[in-house]
């Protein structure tokens, strides 16, 4: 199952750098810019807006029963690719398309290489679904080659303390 669920964690680590940023309102001054995003990713890249989501997975035809999610903040590329890195993977190819919304990366986990790529509908502020391909080298055994993951996202409101970050 270990395995069955890293195309679904390289999805919400996607997941969480997926979309354009809102513009901030006119007359305000943006927070400190951000670092220039590694080549291949657009710097406007976020993800999901702050707040709880419900969050339902469905990877290599398995069901994961619906999960609820706190963002405290609109995550930037910069802070994925961190917990990427502190989950122990790493990314050797990451490209993706201007608004974000598809996507191709070749990544390592525990010695694993996943091949992946997406393509999101909807928007990062209320709602979206995100369709990923996998492959994985090796291939755990009895996982379809490649292997199909649909993460599907809502936001629910603003986060509450009974909800995990």
């Amino acid at each position: 199952m270990k395995f069955a669920l890293a195309g679904a964690f390289v999805a919400l680590l996607l997941a969480a750098c997926g979309g354009p940023a809102t513009p901030a309102p006119t007359g305000e001054t943006p927070a400190a810019a951000t670092p220039a995003a590694p080549a291949g990713i657009p710097a406007s890249m976020t993800g999901p807006a702050a707040g709880k989501w419900k969050v339902e997975v469905s990877a290599g035809g398995i069901a994961i029963p619906p999960n609820e999610i706190c963002y405290a903040k609109q995550m930037t590329i910069e802070e994925a690719q961190k917990m990427q890195q502190q989950s122990g993977m790493t990314c050797a190819d990451q490209t993706y398309a201007a608004d974000g919304k598809t996507g191709h990366s070749v990544c390592t986990l525990e010695g694993m290489t996943i091949i992946t790529d997406f393509a999101v509908t909807g928007d990062f502020n209320t709602a979206y679904t995100m369709q990923m391909s996998s492959s994985m080298d090796p291939a755990p055994a009895g996982m379809p080659q490649p292997s199909t993951t649909t993460i599907k996202m809502e936001r629910l409101g603003e986060c509450d303390p009974a909800t995990s970050p």
